[in-house]
């Protein structure tokens, strides 16, 4: 009886934790949208942040990218010297990791994409409204599961 009570108090708290995800995300969203609508100074400087192509902190990629791949060299080594099945967890550790970053870049890309469709040509629209439709599908997702 304890575990189920258990499994059903963890329910509630993912539940509970999707529910501010979704409303933190729509207010976020919305929050952009009237900042386009009534402020639009801040908009203009959102606009040039949102379309700048490449971010000041990611000017060198390979920098980045080596970097990266040394860190996991250095890490899968580092822990095959403490364990040799602790190699392979590593190694799959950072290859998941690598696939969710590439996928949240891609996803992000195309969000940001739908965005300045949405707002027609206007990225802060745009990505206030697909933030506050992702926290909308969010709830909506939550009161079909439940």
């Amino acid at each position: 009886m304890e575990a189920f009570y258990a499994s059903g108090a963890a329910d509630i708290m993912v539940n509970n934790f999707m529910q501010w995800v979704a409303i933190i995300v729509e207010f976020l969203g919305l929050a952009l949208v009237a900042i386009e609508l009534y402020l639009p100074k801040s908009s203009e400087s959102l606009k040039v942040f949102f379309e700048e192509t490449k971010p000041k902190f990611m000017r060198s990629p390979k920098v980045w990218i080596a970097s990266y791949i040394f860190i996991w060299v250095v890490a899968a080594i580092g822990f095959s010297i403490l364990d040799q099945s602790m190699s392979l967890i590593a190694n799959i550790f950072f290859t998941v990791f690598t696939v969710l970053v590439l996928l949240i870049l891609a996803i992000s890309k195309t969000l940001v994409r739908l965005g300045v469709v949405l707002g027609r040509g206007n990225s802060v629209a745009g990505a206030g409204l697909v933030l506050a439709l992702i926290g909308f599908s969010i709830e909506i997702v939550q009161l079909a599961s439940s």
